[in-house]
């Protein structure tokens, strides 16, 4: 059986010993399994994982892209590891059930993906030798309770500055942005730019509020869309405040937020087709609330089912008293 051989740094934490150093992603892909105790680990891949994920990861390789976290291994009795101290070198079996992997199963799977493109690409591994099954499991336990993931406000930010936001995204930080710092923003001090925070709204929930808006309308003026919106809620508010509610500490309910938003594009439909000329008016957006706020403020602020109180909104905005 072919061996191969890896130069490494041991190293030691509490009881445990792991070897650090990289492998080529066609060495991984032909020694590594998610589960090496499978009678054929190439299908334990295509059963345990997600295809579109693992694709995914192969085309951003393809693409130049860098995966500079470390595949974690176990090394099985297939392995035969072996270990030389003068020369810090690594030898093993080259059999796919040589090593289980504990942490990276969808980038081993995207580098499989990779193995008729001859591309050659590196990646760092830890190599834990000696474990017990039940050490795997509380490693891999450890690894996917204990990293806490990175808050996805902060993501929407980087992507700013990583110049990888998409057009709407762009139109959308904007936006927020105007809401964060114009002096008559019925929102100032109530957002969250980078995680999510208490009596606050975040990026996020502004985002997933605002989007079918854009899709709905033809908006390529972030200013005018902000006075629109800006608008809206201070009518909003007022009409809160005539039945005895406060808008300004209930606004940064998530999903009322999202309720408000949502309701807002059948009123501003409604002006946009009757009177254009009054969009931006908070007169004309109070006009329209006070079809369908009232009677409906203690359910709505209260509510965790935003679409049927977006609806129940709707009706009562479109249903009209007529006598005949």
């Amino acid at each position: 059986m072919p061996r191969e051989s890896m130069s490494v740094t041991l190293i030691t934490q509490g009881k445990h010993k792991f070897y650090s150093g990289t492998m080529e992603i066609e060495m991984i892909a032909a020694c590594c399994s998610p589960n090496p105790r499978e009678r054929d680990p190439e299908l334990g891949f295509q059963r345990s994982l997600d295809e579109t994920r693992a694709l995914a990861i192969a085309n951003y390789i393809r693409n130049e892209g860098t995966i500079p976290s470390s595949i974690i291994l176990s090394a099985q009795d297939a392995a035969e590891l072996q270990y030389d101290s003068k020369k810090k070198t690594l030898s093993f079996n080259l059999e796919n059930r040589s090593f289980l992997i504990l942490d990276g199963q969808h980038r081993v799977y995207g580098f499989k993906k990779l193995m008729n493109d001859g591309l050659k690409y590196r990646v760092p591994v830890i190599i834990y030798n000696e474990l017990t099954p039940i050490d795997e499991a509380r490693i891999f336990i450890d690894i996917n309770t204990l990293q806490k993931p990175v808050p996805k406000e902060l993501l929407l930010d980087i992507k700013k500055l990583a110049e990888r936001e998409s057009t709407e995204e762009s139109f959308l930080d904007e936006l927020f942005t105007s809401f964060e710092v114009e002096p008559d923003s019925y929102l100032i001090n109530k957002l969250s730019r980078f995680d999510k925070s208490a009596n606050k709204i975040s990026k996020v929930t502004f985002y997933d509020s605002l989007k079918p808006l854009l899709r709905e309308f033809n908006v390529n003026d972030t200013a005018k869309l902000y006075r629109i919106i800006n608008s809206y809620l201070i009518a909003a508010g007022d009409i809160f405040s005539d039945n005895a509610a406060d808008l300004n500490v209930l606004i940064t309910k998530a999903t009322l937020f999202k309720i408000l938003i949502g309701h807002a594009k059948s009123i501003i439909s409604i002006i946009s087709d009757n009177s254009p000329e009054n969009i931006e008016k908070i007169s004309e957006y109070k006009r329209y609330l006070e079809r369908s706020l009232p009677g409906s403020i203690k359910d709505i602020s209260g509510s965790k089912a935003y679409l049927k109180s977006l609806d129940s909104l709707d009706k009562k905005l479109l249903r009209r008293n007529v006598t005949i």
